[in-house]
């Protein structure tokens, strides 16, 4: 009679092919979670080049208007927070952007609608940019000297 020879894998062969994947877990995970977070601060980074356009828009505006050499950046980037009349001064500080309260609206028609975006000060100087999945907020902060964010 004759044995017929034993099919499978022997539990040496299935530990190696294991330790190879956990290995490769390992370094994959953490490397997925880091291209996340960078995809999302490249979106603030996406809506913050926008902003930098309309603010470089309205300075040369002010420039042409007022026939001067120097561009004049504006001092504050909330025409009329929420439609309010009240000349973009915020009732209270962290005022997430909405369509209700729409954020940099005197330079981007329309303003930016989008809740993951919050106004810090009533200046209209200083935004957070956060994150919902993974709660990781990035400041923005506006410099009215130059029209820069940092």
């Amino acid at each position: 009679m004759r044995k017929s020879p034993r099919g499978g894998f022997t539990l040496v062969e299935l530990v190696i092919v294991i330790a190879i994947i956990g290995i490769l877990a390992a370094i994959a995970i953490p490397r997925f979670v880091d291209i996340r977070t960078e995809a999302y601060k490249a979106s603030g980074d996406s809506t913050i080049a926008a902003v930098r356009a309309g603010i470089l828009t309205v300075a040369a505006k002010n420039q042409a208007s007022l026939n001067t050499p120097s561009q004049t950046f504006p001092t504050n980037l909330e025409q009329d927070w929420g439609g309010s009349g009240n000349g973009g001064v915020l009732s209270a500080a962290n005022t997430v952007c909405s369509a209700a309260a729409p954020c940099f609206e005197l330079v981007i028609r329309g303003g930016v609608l989008d809740g993951n975006w919050k106004q810090k000060d009533a200046g209209g100087t200083v935004y957070t940019f956060t994150n919902l999945a993974s709660a990781v907020a990035i400041d923005y902060t506006y410099s009215t000297t130059d029209g820069t964010f940092k």
